[in-house]
């Protein structure tokens, strides 16, 4: 009997193990894969300056905006606080999620929209006003 519990116990642990490596691999997948890319693509947050910056070159503007590669939506959010319709689009999916949450937590999810896609893949032509924050290479 106490051989049986043991290996219960350690088919449980195995599991357990298994387990948080697959949650740690899907976690961290998004946010290594970029800099993996041909053109590398990391994500850095945009510093609050950065953002003053955008809101201060925003002023007497009106239209859509759009953020690429929007990371955790802070410039989306913020254009948003300022009456823009704002719309962010990146690649990585935890980012996107969290850029959702904090701009339905912030009261401004009627003005925003994120989506997960490949900035290469969609057309911007639509909007009124863009803002890239990107590595030489993208820009």
């Amino acid at each position: 009997e106490g051989s049986s519990r043991r290996r219960g116990w350690g088919l449980l642990v195995t599991a357990g193990v298994g387990g948080a490596l697959v949650a740690l691999y899907a976690v961290v997948t998004p946010f290594v894969t970029p800099a993996l890319r041909k053109v590398c693509l990391p994500f850095v947050p945009a510093t609050s300056t950065q953002i003053q910056n955008v809101l201060k070159m925003l002023e007497n503007r009106s239209g859509s905006l759009v953020d690429i590669g929007s990371g955790d939506g802070r410039i989306v959010i913020a254009a948003a606080k300022r009456g823009f319709k704002a719309v962010g689009y990146e690649l990585n999916p935890w980012l996107v999620w969290y850029s959702r949450y904090r701009a339905w937590r912030d009261g401004v999810h009627q003005n925003t929209k994120f989506y997960i896609s490949d900035l290469w893949k969609v057309s911007f032509s639509h909007y009124t006003n863009v803002v890239v924050f990107g590595v030489p290479q993208m820009v």
